[in-house]
């Protein structure tokens, strides 16, 4: 068994489920006559979708009233487009695999629901090997608070310090930091603007991860 541990993110990081949420935010907003950008929804992603909706309320008044029924049926749409349109990041699936043949615990810390992000794990057949799982739903706060990470080290039954976290977005990275763990930012094309300076490591692709890396950032600690 490795002495280390590995936390992944999930969404934007694991599986291309940002280009699928903001379809579905898209085809909830419709109706309003609200079309978002990808830099607009860019500015979505890290936080939790009642959130979002709650900050698109501030700028579309007419939103407000139904901002908790948007919210369901955003969920609803979002669920309806997994099946045929998930897919995994370019060397997630790669990775995951070198980490299990080396034996090194590994666990996904995620601000989403656990229904959806078991969903998301079966559809890339992830599922068997991330079976360690911190939802937010879970904890009493979500990314960029550190709940989900520290709910995460302690399923694996390791100090943060010894474990590193992989993460796409700001308010990710945020989270893993303040829960003392080692963070690699990945960057995908809605976060490439974020802020990732408390990051240890940025890399263009999963596929620029391997173990011996994660586990020098967690020796440098």
């Amino acid at each position: 068994m490795a002495s280390f541990g590995v936390v992944f993110d999930l969404d934007g990081l694991l599986v291309d489920s940002e280009r699928v949420q903001a379809m579905a935010f898209n085809a909830v907003l419709a109706p309003y006559g609200i079309t978002l950008s990808d830099e607009e929804f860019a500015g979505f992603v890290g936080y939790s979708t009642l959130q979002n909706f709650r900050d698109l309320a501030m700028k579309h008044p007419g939103l407000a009233p139904d901002v908790l029924a948007i919210h369901d049926a955003k969920d609803r749409a979002y669920a309806d487009l997994v099946p045929t349109q998930m897919r995994s990041m370019p060397g997630a699936v790669e990775l995951v695999a070198a980490l299990r043949d080396a034996g090194v615990p590994m666990a996904v810390a995620s601000s989403s629901y656990r229904v959806d992000v078991e969903a998301c794990l079966r559809c890339v057949g992830l599922d068997h090997a991330l079976a360690v799982l911190s939802p937010g739903d879970e904890s009493p706060r979500t990314k960029p608070a550190p709940d989900v990470y520290l709910r995460a080290v302690g399923l694996l039954g390791l100090p943060a310090a010894r474990c590193v976290a992989l993460e796409d977005a700001e308010a990710g990275v945020r989270a893993a930091h303040a829960a003392g763990l080692a963070c690699v930012a990945v960057p995908n094309r809605y976060t490439r603007a974020h802020d990732f300076g408390l990051a240890d490591a940025r890399l263009d692709s999963l596929r620029d991860v391997t173990p011996s890396l994660l586990e020098s950032l967690v020796a440098r600690r």
